[in-house]
C-alpha cells in the first residue's frame, strides 16, 4: 500500500526490500518535474514514483497522466507548476512508465484504477481531492471512483477517451493483437520506431497545433530508452486498457462535478459529449486551438478555467 508519514508536508518513503538492478538504472532518469519525489509501493510487485509539493497548505491536487508510447507525468507539468503555488500537488508516474517500475507485467485498467484509489486514499483521507486527468488517464481516474470508490471532490478531464462512438476492439481482437506484439520479437521491433526521435516528433506533432516543446520530445527519448520501456506501450497497443462504452459504463456513474477541457484530438473524438449537455454537474469548455494538450499550449487559458470550475464548488 501506499503510506506518507504525519500529514502529507512530510511525504515519506518505504523502499521494498531486496536490490532491484532496474531501480538503481532508473535512478540514472532525470526528474520529468523539478520537486520532491519517492518511490512507493504500488498495489501490485511494483514501485510507482511520485512527485509532490507540499509546501502550499489547502485541498490536495492529484494529476494523472495518459497512456500512450511515451508518458509520464511531465505531460501535465504546466499544471503542476501553476498550482504547486496554492495547494498540496501530487503527480504519479503510473505502473510500467516514467520512473516508476518498468517491467510490471500485465496491468488492467482495474489496477491502473486501483492505484490511482490508493493513492486518492493516502493523500487524501479526510478531505477528498480535486484531480485532474488527461485522455486515457481519464478513464482511469473515472474507474477509481466508481469501481473502487474513491473519494474525489471534483474531476477535470482534459480530452478525455471514452467519449466516441467507435468502441476499442472485442476481447477476441485484442489478443490477436497482443499475440502478435508478442510474435518473435515483433512488438519490441515496433517500438524501436516508435522511440525514434523522428517518430516521436512526429507522433508529438498531431497533438500541437504550433511548436512541439522540446522538453517533452527530450524526455521522451530518455524515457523509452528506460530497461522494459517497451512492455506497457506494447500493452497499450493492443487496446485492452480502454474500456467498452465507457460513457455509459463508468462515465454516467459518476456523482462528482466534472470538468472537461477540450478541442480537436487526432486520436479521440467526442460525439457523446451531448448525453451529458443537460447534466448540471457537467462543465464543457474548448480551449482552442489545441488538438489533445491545451495544458502545454495554452497554459494560461486552461489553469484558468480550471480555478473558475474550483472556485465555484
Amino acid at each position: 500500500m501506499y503510506f506518507f508519514c504525519g500529514n502529507w508536508s512530510a511525504l515519506a518513503m518505504r523502499r521494498i526490500e531486496g536490490d532491484s538492478g532496474e531501480t538503481a538504472f532508473m535512478q540514472q532518469l532525470e526528474k520529468a518535474i523539478d520537486s520532491n519525489g519517492a518511490l512507493i509501493k504500488g498495489v501490485g510487485d511494483y514501485e510507482v514514483y511520485w512527485y509532490f509539493d507540499t509546501e502550499s497548505e489547502g485541498r490536495p491536487l492529484l494529476f494523472v497522466h495518459s497512456v500512450n508510447a511515451a508518458p509520464s507525468a511531465i505531460e501535465l507539468k504546466p499544471l503542476f507548476q501553476h498550482f504547486r503555488a496554492s495547494r498540496p500537488v501530487f503527480a504519479p508516474d503510473l505502473p510500467g512508465f516514467g520512473q516508476s517500475t518498468r517491467r510490471v507485467g500485465t496491468i488492467t485498467a482495474s489496477e491502473f484504477a486501483k492505484n490511482i484509489a490508493s493513492i486518492i486514499n493516502e493523500i487524501a483521507p479526510s478531505e477528498p481531492p480535486d484531480v485532474i486527468a488527461l485522455s486515457l488517464g481519464c478513464e482511469f481516474a473515472a474507474r477509481a471512483v466508481v469501481e473502487c470508490g474513491a473519494a474525489v471532490r471534483s474531476l477535470t478531464f482534459i480530452s478525455p477517451t471514452g467519449f466516441s462512438r467507435r468502441q476499442p476492439p472485442a476481447p477476441q481482437a485484442q489478443r490477436r493483437l497482443k499475440r502478435l506484439f508478442d510474435f518473435a520479437g515483433f512488438g519490441r521491433g515496433a517500438f524501436k520506431l516508435l522511440r525514434l526521435e523522428r517518430s516521436i516528433r512526429y507522433f508529438y506533432g498531431m497533438n500541437f497545433s504550433g511548436f512541439v516543446p522540446h522538453e517533452l520530445v527530450t524526455y521522451a527519448l530518455k524515457t523509452t530508452r528506460q530497461p522494459g520501456a517497451y512492455e506497457m506501450p506494447l500493452q497499450f497497443l493492443s487496446m485492452g486498457l480502454f474500456t467498452a462504452n465507457a460513457a455509459e459504463s463508468l462515465y454516467s456513474k459518476l456523482d462528482v462535478p466534472v470538468l472537461v477541457l477540450f478541442d480537436k484530438d487526432p486520436n479521440v473524438s467526442f460525439e457523446l459529449f451531448e448525453e451529458f449537455d443537460t447534466n448540471p454537474a457537467w462543465q464543457f469548455k474548448r480551449i482552442a486551438p489545441s488538438l489533445g494538450m491545451p495544458q502545454w499550449e495554452h497554459p494560461e487559458e486552461t489553469a484558468g478555467a480550471i480555478e473558475a470550475f474550483f472556485g465555484a464548488l
